[in-house]
């Protein structure tokens, strides 16, 4: 287990897609996989908690009101 520490490593990371976690409280977790495609420039995401489906662009990944990813990322917690 890796922890995300900025954008360029998590687009090497998820480059084939890969399984990523944000840290929650009590040591709960929220399981999504990611995978950078970097010919269109966004991230797929799938949210394992509900199954929805995102595609995002990098400044939609690092803004809250599209995603938590970006603040986990901030915060040490992806």
């Amino acid at each position: 287990m890796i922890k995300i520490k900025s954008l360029q490593q998590l687009k090497r990371e998820s480059r084939q897609g890969a399984e990523f976690f944000i840290l929650l409280k009590f040591n709960l977790r929220s399981t999504k996989w990611i995978e950078w495609d970097a010919q269109n420039k966004v991230f797929n995401v799938i949210n394992f908690i509900d199954g929805s489906e995102q595609t995002l662009t990098e400044k939609q990944l690092m803004d809250q009101e599209w995603s938590d990813i970006g603040h986990a990322i901030n915060c040490g917690w992806l």
